[in-house]
């Protein structure tokens, strides 16, 4: 009986030849492990012939009357196992998948912005240095902070000295 759970685990993942190769080894360790053990007590350890003989007509008897029945059974449960793996398997791909999609959507988005957050950054640093540039190869002092700019680059505070001078010009020009 303990070697169906050997082939039920054999069925349910389908083992090859190597891996059946390995089972088999390991379980007749076992059995021979077991088979000392029982003996030790009753023989004084000695391993007698009409014991390995009677486990082995004993695997047979039953591997030939319920051991076949319990293969069969053992088969239709492991494609149900594996059925209803792979459909557990498909749903976490699919899951798996969108997430996937989900987040690359996010990422690229973000990078996106970055990208273009950097770029007018870059840019305005670029502007600034070239006006101090330019300014010190005219000798000029750099242009002082003076209020917000319009879309034209010209401070508020120059506009009202441009109207504020015209108005005087107008005022001290005659009337025609």
């Amino acid at each position: 009986m303990l070697y169906d759970l050997v082939r039920a685990a054999r069925m349910l993942f389908k083992a090859g030849r190597l891996h059946l190769l390995i089972g088999d080894i390991f379980f007749f360790m076992f059995c021979g492990v077991l088979t000392s053990l029982f003996a030790l007590p009753f023989n004084k350890g000695g391993v007698r012939a009409f014991i390995v003989f009677g486990e082995a007509l004993g695997f047979l008897v039953y591997r030939l009357t319920i051991g076949r029945v319990a293969g069969r059974f053992y088969s239709i449960l492991s494609k149900g196992i594996t059925f209803i793996l792979k459909k557990i398997c498909e749903l976490l791909k699919n899951f798996f998948d969108l997430l996937l999609k989900c987040t690359s959507f996010v990422v690229y988005n973000v990078t996106v912005l970055l990208d273009r957050f950097k770029r007018t950054a870059s840019a305005a640093v670029r502007k600034k240095r070239s006006k101090k540039e330019n300014c010190r190869k005219d000798g000029k002092k750099a242009p002082a902070k003076s209020g917000k700019r319009s879309k034209r680059g010209v401070t508020k505070q120059k506009k009202r000295n441009g109207y504020e001078k015209r108005y005087k010009e107008e005022k001290q020009r005659p009337r025609q």
